[in-house]
């Protein structure tokens, strides 16, 4: 007799779920880094549908008959479906098209047929073991296509002239069959012949169809190999993909795009030259094909090979391959002497940003990361921090600086400054001791890093706008700063708000003046110049368009920083 449940029933939940439940503690216990996967087991043991189902399989156990009037609902589906798709006219039929073309329906169907047949696990049908050398054994698989792409992507292997599976993407209905390899020499589709054809026009056939989907496969050599083990590896983009714009992409519409800071979770890394991803958080059910990092590095070095012999050719200055680009305009000298980073200071050059592997950080109790904020002199940086710091100030805190000049009659040392002699300040520089320096009117500043390590010590958050040059000796395991750059509105909007507010620049010590109009446009070319060089460091971007709308951004982003896990490099929670 059928088995018939409720559509609202209260069950409780299942005793085996209930004994993996109760031995998650000692397990917790045992492996405190994973934690954040232990806490997904136990919603997952939780869950309502864990619970719904698993009350099914126990009433379907104890069930004994099961009359079902046929097992082959998903072959009388495609059957259907197939007879009544040229007559889409028709709205009853376009609405039972649609039904019928629902993953929900169809693995409704699948799972109908499966507990009918008391088949509960895979089978393939055996292959053929009495054949003449010559003659290889074949697969016919058959499945059924919505309109989600089945996930492969085909190469013509040049020697044979025949059509091989290049890649199965994780996740799509060709990978959930288990029944499509790699290295699959494709032979037929629906009783096509499509050997020696154009990959794209194969791939452009099955793209028109819906419904059953029957293919003729030559085994791959490789096929007894070892099995994928999926990736569990989590990175940051640290540049934006368009896989329309890119001529070394072999699948575009497999492929997946993205823009700069999105969490990627890698899940195949079999193929060194083309990765498949997904975003985190995103639920789908297809991986996309994204550059590798060796092949984005390669790919971006050629760039800049290319524009090195268009320099020499037309007789400019010969440039290295990672130094600004010649279309970037480069700053003009600046009033006070820049800040210098104690290591290298060619840091924007070091490495060609890619992707940068990243792990979700738990926060300890009373220990928080450090804001720093990054933009353009002028852009208001200094304020928004002053601002931020006057809404809670025994929260935020900001480190004093230390400096070489003499003190001044009223000045306290290690109220505005930290006072040195320039010999020890000097030592201290050649000791790492500061994670920026410089020089100014002849006397030494610098932020310490011991400092900043103190005010986090302390339980406080700690506000810096550091040069940009500082980022590297600051983007450390003990300090790991949340880096939020305040980016300059349009030149209009920028001329009116320094209007409104009456906005200073500083020409010399305690001499003020409006900015200029060429000051201004400095500011936003100086924003973009950082943008394109640092952009792959923000963990956030504040656009300052008014002052209020921007301290309150950052109000909601210091916040947020407390009380949200925040994926920062592999290696810092250690």
């Amino acid at each position: 007799m059928p088995v018939i449940l409720p559509l609202h029933t209260k069950v409780s939940l299942d005793p085996d779920a209930q004994k993996l439940l109760a031995a998650l503690p000692s397990l917790e216990a045992r492996l405190p880094s994973k934690g954040y996967e232990i806490a997904y087991l136990r919603r997952f043991l939780r869950s309502k549908d864990l619970r719904y189902l698993m009350h099914v399989f126990r009433r379907l156990r104890s069930v004994r008959r099961l009359r079902p009037v046929a097992d082959f609902s998903v072959a009388q589906a495609a059957e259907v479906f197939c007879t009544i798709r040229f007559r889409s006219e028709d709205s009853h039929v376009q609405e039972l098209l649609y039904i019928l073309s629902r993953p929900h329906l169809q693995a409704l169907l699948y799972t109908h047929d499966k507990v009918a047949s008391s088949d509960y696990e895979p089978r393939l049908d055996p292959s053929p073991v009495d054949r003449d050398e010559d003659q290889a054994a074949v697969k016919i698989i058959r499945l059924i296509k919505t309109n989600e792409p089945l996930g492969v992507t085909i190469q013509l292997c040049e020697d044979s002239d025949s059509l091989e599976i290049a890649r199965v993407l994780h996740g799509g209905a060709a990978d959930r069959s288990g029944l499509i390899r790699v290295g699959d020499e494709l032979q037929e589709v629906n009783g096509v012949c499509v050997k020696g054809q154009n990959p794209d026009d194969v791939i452009e056939m099955l793209t028109r169809i819906t419904g059953a989907v029957t293919l003729k496969l030559v085994p791959s050599h490789f096929r007894n190999g070892p099995e994928h083990r999926p990736s569990q590896m989590r990175v940051r983009t640290l540049f934006t993909y368009d896989p329309e714009s890119d001529p070394n992409n072999p699948c575009p519409d497999a492929s997946l795009a993205f823009t700069r800071g999105e969490i990627l979770h890698i899940v195949n890394q079999d193929d060194a030259t083309w990765w498949q991803a997904r975003k985190e958080g995103e639920i789908i059910s297809r991986a996309g094909l994204i550059p590798s990092k060796q092949l984005q590095e390669s790919y971006i070095m050629k760039i800049k090979r290319d524009e090195q012999e268009t320099l020499e050719k037309s007789g400019m200055r010969s440039l290295s391959p990672c130094r600004y680009s010649p279309k970037i305009p480069r700053q003009k000298k600046l009033r006070k002497t820049m800040y210098h980073t104690v290591q290298n200071l060619d840091y924007d050059t070091e490495e060609i940003p890619t992707y940068e592997e990243v792990e979700l950080h738990h926060m300890k109790p009373r220990t928080f990361r450090p804001i720093v904020l990054i933009g353009p002199s002028g852009v208001g940086c200094n304020e928004l921090k002053r601002r931020l710091k006057a809404s809670n100030p025994c929260h935020f805190h900001e480190v004093v600086p230390y400096t070489s000049r003499p003190k001044k009659p009223f000045e306290e040392d290690g109220q505005e400054y930290h006072f040195l002699s320039r010999e020890d300040m000097e030592k201290d520089i050649l000791a790492q001791s500061f994670a920026e320096y410089g020089e100014y009117k002849g006397n030494l500043y610098g932020t310490s890093l011991d400092s900043i390590r103190a005010v986090i010590a302390a339980g406080q958050v700690c506000l810096l706008t550091p040069h940009t040059q500082a980022l590297k000796f600051l983007r450390t395991a003990d300090i790991k700063p949340y880096i939020i750059f305040i980016k300059p509105p349009s030149l209009e909007n920028l001329r009116l708000t320094r209007l409104v507010h009456r906005a200073r620049t500083t020409v010399e010590e305690d001499v003020t003046r409006p900015f200029t109009e060429e000051e201004l446009q400095q500011i936003l070319e100086t924003g973009t110049r950082i943008e394109e060089r640092y952009g792959h460091l923000f963990d956030n971007v504040i656009v300052n368009e008014t002052i209020e709308d921007a301290t309150a951004d950052l109000v909601q982003i210091a916040e947020q920083i407390e009380k949200d896990l925040q994926w920062i490099p592999i290696g810092w929670n250690q």
